[in-house]
C-alpha cells in the first residue's frame, strides 16, 4: 500500500472542505477525461504533498496530446507494414532506426527500474520525454522525407516502419499502468488485420523484455555528434528564414567547416551520405580547416531545382509520365 501526502492548490493549501466544498474526482473525470485525471497523478511524487488545479491539468491536457499524437502517428505510418512479411533484419537496418532502438532500449530499462521503485513520477516523465523529444523533435520528424517520398517497399522505408513497429509495441506496454484506456484502444487498432487475437488487449501483454542486441553505445555516441551539429544547424536555419531568405529547410544548403583532427570529423564522414536527411535539408557540404578548434556552421539558399513531389532542391530533374521530378522520386514513382 502506497500512502501519499496531501492534496493542495496552487498556494500549497490543504485543499479542505472549511474552505470550500472540493471538487469530487467525478468532476474532473466528466471534464478532463479519466485517463488524463490518471496522468496527472501518476505524473506527482506521491511522497510528497500532491498539487491541484485547473492549470495543472490543462498542462497534462498538452501532455497527453502530445502521447496520443505518437500513437497515432505511429500507427498511421504502419498501415502497410505487416511484421512477417515486412521486417528487416536488425543487422540490415539503416543507422537513424537502429539508434532509435538503442534510444527505445534504455528508454524500457529505466522505466522498469523507475517502476519497480515505485517511482512512477520518474517512469512517467522519462515516457514524455521520449514522445515529445527523441521521437517528436527528432526521429519522427527526419523520417517524414523517408516514410511520405520513398517507393513503399525500400529497403530504408521497411526498415524505418520495422523499428516503429518495436517502438509501437514497447511504448503501448510501457505507458499501459498509466493510460490504460488509450493504451489498449490503441492496442486494438495496432492489432487489427494483422493475423493476431483482435479482442486481445494491452492487459494481457508481458512487460517488455530486454533487447540486448538494440543497445549500442558506439552508436549512440556517433548519433549524439551528428544531432549537436544538427542543433548548430538548425539555429543558422532558423536565422535565414527570419531573414526571409528560405521558408522551408528544405530550401537550404548546410556547410560544414571543421579541422581534420576534430573527433567529429571521421563521424561526419561515415555518415555523409546522409547528413542531408538528418538535417533535413537539400544538400550538406564538409569542409576541412585544420586552423579551426571548433566546427563553423553555416547555412545559405541551395542552388538547383526543387523536386514538386518531394521538394529537395536537386541539380537536375528527370521527366516522367508525371511531370518532372527528382531521381529518386523518379525511381519512387516508376514502381507504382
Amino acid at each position: 500500500v502506497l500512502t501519499h501526502g496531501f492534496i493542495v492548490n496552487e498556494q500549497k493549501r490543504k485543499i479542505s472542505k472549511s474552505d470550500a466544498k472540493p471538487q469530487t474526482a467525478d468532476t474532473y473525470v466528466n471534464e478532463y477525461g479519466a485517463d488524463i485525471i490518471r496522468l496527472w497523478l501518476s505524473s506527482e511524487d506521491f511522497r510528497s504533498d500532491i498539487t491541484l488545479s485547473d492549470g495543472i491539468l490543462k498542462q497534462t491536457v498538452n501532455t497527453y496530446r502530445s502521447v496520443r499524437n505518437t500513437f497515432m502517428y505511429l500507427l498511421g505510418n504502419l498501415a502497410d507494414f505487416h511484421p512477417l512479411e515486412n521486417s528487416v533484419p536488425y543487422a540490415d537496418m539503416d543507422a537513424l532506426d537502429r539508434w532509435a532502438l538503442h534510444q527505445l532500449e534504455s528508454l524500457r530499462a529505466q522505466v522498469s527500474i523507475d517502476t519497480d521503485a515505485y517511482e512512477f513520477h520518474r517512469a512517467v516523465q522519462r515516457l514524455e520525454n521520449f514522445c515529445t523529444v527523441t521521437l517528436s523533435r527528432v526521429y519522427h520528424d527526419i523520417l517524414k522525407d523517408r516514410l511520405y517520398t520513398f517507393a513503399q517497399n525500400d529497403p530504408r522505408r521497411r526498415s524505418s516502419q520495422t523499428a516503429m513497429h518495436a517502438i509501437l509495441h514497447t511504448l503501448l506496454r510501457l505507458f499501459a499502468p498509466f493510460l490504460p484506456a488509450t493504451a489498449d484502444e490503441a492496442y486494438a487498432h495496432a492489432m487489427a488485420g494483422k493475423d493476431f487475437l483482435q479482442d486481445d488487449s494491452i492487459h494481457l501483454q508481458d512487460w517488455p523484455q530486454a533487447q540486448s542486441q538494440h543497445n549500442d553505445p558506439a552508436l549512440d555516441a556517433e548519433f549524439a555528434t551528428l544531432l549537436k551539429l544538427r542543433g548548430l544547424a538548425n539555429e543558422q536555419l532558423e536565422a535565414l528564414r527570419k531573414d526571409k531568405k528560405i521558408g522551408k529547410a528544405l530550401e537550404a544548403k548546410v556547410v560544414i567547416t571543421l579541422s581534420e583532427k576534430d573527433e567529429a570529423y571521421p563521424v561526419l564522414q561515415k555518415y555523409a551520405g546522409a547528413l542531408a536527411e538528418l538535417f533535413i535539408v537539400s544538400q550538406v557540404e564538409l569542409k576541412a580547416d585544420n586552423s579551426l578548434t571548433q566546427p563553423r556552421v553555416n547555412a545559405l539558399g541551395a542552388e538547383g531545382q526543387r523536386c514538386p513531389r518531394c521538394w529537395r532542391v536537386v541539380d537536375t530533374l528527370e521527366k516522367t509520365k508525371l511531370g518532372d521530378v527528382c531521381e529518386r522520386c523518379a525511381q519512387a514513382l516508376a514502381t507504382l
